[in-house]
């Protein structure tokens, strides 16, 4: 990831900027919304990261540290993807998530405690009443990178 970093410092423009966004290695929240508030707000137990992100992020870290970029500015946010239902939600997750997968991989069975969750978060969103929500919060950030002199 660093050559690619070092590939991308190359083919800027001068003066050019590059904007490096990405996922921040923290658990997302799943969460039900009714009412103008968050009924619900919970991670799925046992989450151990995506080392995709993990990596993208030393390599950050590393191009800085090499001089390769200096970071002029860096924002986290939240990104939040809504479902109607519980299965609406994992259904375009799982499809979304299948662009990203190397080939030959596949996703590991839940495990009875990710089912136990799954399955109270599908109850608060049903106990939530009409027109409630099911969503994913991740954190995300963006940084402005400009090569270093």
């Amino acid at each position: 990831m660093v050559h690619a970093l070092q590939e991308i410092r190359r083919l800027l423009k001068p003066r050019g900027i590059l904007i490096d966004i990405h996922p921040v290695p923290v658990a997302p929240l799943y969460e039900v919304h009714a009412e103008g508030g968050v009924r619900f707000a919970a991670a799925v137990p046992g989450y151990d990261g995506d080392e995709d992100v993990v990596q993208a992020d030393k390599a950050v870290v590393r191009s800085l540290k090499r001089r390769v970029f200096v970071l002029e500015d860096r924002r986290e946010f939240d990104f939040l993807t809504y479902g109607s239902t519980v299965k609406e939600l994992l259904d375009f997750l799982e499809e979304s998530s299948a662009f990203h997968q190397a080939e030959g991989t596949e996703d590991e069975p839940l495990s009875s405690e990710e089912e136990a969750f799954f399955d109270r978060l599908e109850e608060s969103h049903r106990s939530a009443g009409a027109g409630a929500e099911v969503a994913v919060r991740e954190r995300g950030r963006a940084s402005r990178l400009r090569p270093a002199r």
